[in-house]
C-alpha cells in the first residue's frame, strides 16, 4: 500500500430518503503500487452495477467539461483526419456530451454506457447509444450496425476496469487497422504535484502513468504514440494508442515523460508518505476550525455533492459536523450524502440560514463558487478552502 484512504460507501451515491439503495455500505479505498511496473491501483473492486447501475452523474454538469469537450474534439479531428463518414466510437459516453461535438464535422458517432438513464439522455439528443459495459457483445453490437472506427475513445472510465486487458482487446476489435485508441484520465503524477487525493474512489481503480501504460500496451502488441497534458479532473493526461503495425510511431514525448516521472521519485513509496503527511495536516486544520464553530453553537455547510467531496468530507472526518451540503446541480438537491445522510439543498440555503463557515468541499472549483456567493460573505460568512493549500475566504479576503 502507497496511501491509505477511509472506508466509504460509493462516493456519489447521493440518494433520495425513500431509495432502497440509500444504505450501502463502506469499502476499502487504499491505493497500492506495483514495485514491477509502476501501476497504481485500488485491489478491493466494488461490484459495478453497484457503482454505475444508477449512475446519476452527467458530463453537462461539470462546469469545465463543454468547453473542454469542444476543444477534444477538434483536436481529434485534426489529428486523425476526421471526414464525413468517419466513426468515432465513445465508452462511458454518458449524456453524450462529448459525441455531439463531432457531428457538426459530419463524423458519425455511436456511444456504449452501462447507465441506462443516462444513456437515455444521450439518445433523447440523438447519440446513438448501445447501453451496456464494454464487452464482446456490445463490441458486436457495434461492428454490425456501424462497422469499424476511425477513433475509440473512454474518457475518465479507463481508470474503472478490473480487467484492463479485456478492455484493451475490446477496443481493439473496434478499432480499424490504422485506428486510434484516445483516452483521458487523471495522471498520477497530477494526483502527487497538485494533491488530487480526492480522486482515489471506488470508481477510480487504476491511476496511470506513462512508464505503466507504455508496458502495457507493449504486451498487447500495441504502441503508444503520444501524450497530451489537460487540466480537467486536476490534472489529466491524453493519450493516443495505435495498433503496433499501424502507420502511426512512438513520438518522443513518451521517453521524456517517463524520464520525469523518475526523477520526480513517482514511484518511491516516500513520496506518498510525505503526501499522507501533508493532507493530514490539512484535513486536522480544517476539523479544528469547523469543530470550534459548531462547539460555539454555531452552524457549519460544505458546499459541492460531487464524488470527490464524498471523499475529501470522510477522508478529514468532517461529514458529523454539516447541517447541510450546498449544490448548484438541481439534481442533486432533495438528495442525500453516501453514509451521513446529510441534506443537499441550493446556495439560497447559504443566506438564508447563515452557516458561519462553508466548507469548499468541491475545492477545484473554489473561486467560481466564491464569486457566485458574493452576498454571503456580505452577510459575515466565511469559506473554508482546503486544497491545495489551506486558505480561510471572507468578505475582507484571505485569513
Amino acid at each position: 500500500m502507497i496511501y491509505a484512504m477511509p472506508h466509504c460507501p460509493p462516493v456519489d451515491n447521493y440518494r433520495f430518503a425513500d431509495d432502497p439503495d440509500i444504505d450501502l455500505p463502506g469499502f476499502p479505498m487504499d491505493l497500492y503500487m506495483c514495485q514491477s511496473c509502476g501501476h497504481a491501483q485500488l485491489l478491493d473492486v466494488v461490484d459495478p452495477d453497484i457503482l454505475f447501475g444508477n449512475y446519476i452523474y452527467t458530463s453537462s454538469s461539470s462546469p469545465d467539461l463543454n468547453d473542454h469537450f469542444t476543444a477534444y474534439a477538434n483536436t481529434l479531428v485534426q489529428y486523425a483526419g476526421l471526414g464525413d463518414g468517419d466513426l468515432v466510437v465513445d465508452i462511458g459516453s454518458n449524456d453524450g456530451l462529448l459525441l455531439s461535438k463531432f457531428l457538426s464535422h459530419g463524423v458519425r458517432v455511436v456511444g456504449i454506457d452501462p447507465a441506462a438513464e443516462v444513456a437515455k439522455q444521450a439518445i433523447a439528443k440523438g447519440i446513438p447509444t448501445v447501453v451496456s459495459f464494454i464487452n464482446e457483445t456490445a463490441c458486436d453490437s457495434v461492428r454490425k450496425d456501424y462497422g469499424l472506427a476511425n477513433v475509440v475513445c473512454a474518457n475518465n472510465v479507463f481508470s474503472h476496469s478490473d480487467d484492463l486487458i479485456g478492455f484493451a482487446k475490446c477496443v481493439k476489435s473496434l478499432l480499424k487497422d490504422d485506428g486510434l485508441f484516445v483516452f483521458e484520465v487523471s495522471y498520477l503524477r497530477d494526483l502527487v504535484e497538485n494533491k488530487v487525493i480526492d480522486y482515489v474512489y471506488h470508481e477510480h481503480l487504476a491511476h496511470h502513468s506513462i512508464k505503466a501504460l507504455k508496458s502495457f500496451f507493449d504486451s498487447l502488441d500495441m504502441t503508444l504514440i503520444d501524450v497530451q497534458r489537460v487540466v480537467v479532473k486536476g490534472g489529466s493526461i491524453r493519450c493516443f494508442a495505435s495498433n503496433q503495425a499501424s502507420r502511426w510511431a512512438e513520438k518522443q514525448i513518451i521517453g521524456d515523460m517517463i524520464a520525469e516521472e523518475e526523477s520526480r521519485a513517482l514511484y518511491d513509496p516516500d513520496t506518498y508518505s510525505e503526501l499522507k503527511r501533508e493532507m493530514d495536516a490539512i484535513g486536522d486544520r480544517a476539523r479544528a476550525v469547523l469543530k470550534t464553530e459548531v462547539d460555539a453553537g454555531k452552524k457549519v455547510a460544505s458546499y459541492g455533492a460531487s464524488a470527490t467531496a464524498t471523499v475529501i468530507n470522510h477522508m478529514y472526518d468532517l461529514n458529523e459536523l454539516f447541517s447541510f451540503i450546498v449544490d448548484d446541480n438541481a439534481g442533486r438537491q432533495g438528495r442525500l450524502s453516501p453514509g451521513f445522510k446529510t441534506p443537499v439543498v441550493s446556495s439560497d440555503m447559504l443566506c438564508d440560514t447563515m452557516p458561519s463557515m462553508t466548507f469548499i468541499s468541491a475545492w477545484r472549483f473554489a473561486d467560481m463558487i466564491i464569486q457566485r456567493n458574493q452576498q454571503y460573505l456580505e452577510k459575515g460568512g466565511r469559506f473554508i478552502v482546503p486544497l491545495p493549500d489551506f486558505r480561510i475566504v471572507s468578505l475582507d479576503g484571505d485569513e
